[in-house]
């Protein structure tokens, strides 16, 4: 029969292995936030670009004689488009680069205070098992 000293090594372990996997899915849910981030802000520079040149095409045919014009202001408009997508990209995916690193230390520290700290951790894990056993069973019945 183990003793306590093993039970709480497993429960430690345990509190451990799960802190880890808390730690890996939130650094997984960060990158795939910031992929995400990037991808609309690229969607959102191409869709800046495909009106800007609607415009500047419907622009030419109107104007007639004064198409150059209105083409050198639409390729004007369209450049300071394409910097602001390009900056709001840059953002998001700074945005969204500092917001998996805070995950990852998030996670580093929770780690470093279970190893640090076992048996609290898990008498905390122990507790929180038993508030969501209750928690379930009320929302069952």
């Amino acid at each position: 029969m183990p003793d306590i000293k093993e039970k709480t090594e497993g429960f430690a372990q345990t509190a451990r292995d799960q802190g880890t996997k808390f730690a890996e899915k939130a650094k997984d849910t960060a990158s795939n936030f910031a992929d995400k981030a990037k991808d609309t802000a690229s969607g959102v520079m191409g869709t800046v670009k495909d009106t800007f040149n609607d415009v500047t095409s419907g622009a030419a045919d109107m104007a007639g004689k004064v198409g150059s014009q209105v083409r050198d202001t639409a390729k004007e408009w369209i450049g300071n488009a394409e910097e602001a997508a390009k900056s709001a990209a840059c953002s998001v995916k700074h945005a969204a680069g500092d917001a998996a690193d805070r995950v990852v230390h998030l996670s580093e520290d929770m780690t470093r205070m279970i190893r640090n700290n076992p048996i609290p951790a898990v008498l905390c894990a122990v507790g929180v098992g038993f508030l969501a056993a209750i928690a379930l069973r009320r929302s069952s019945t």
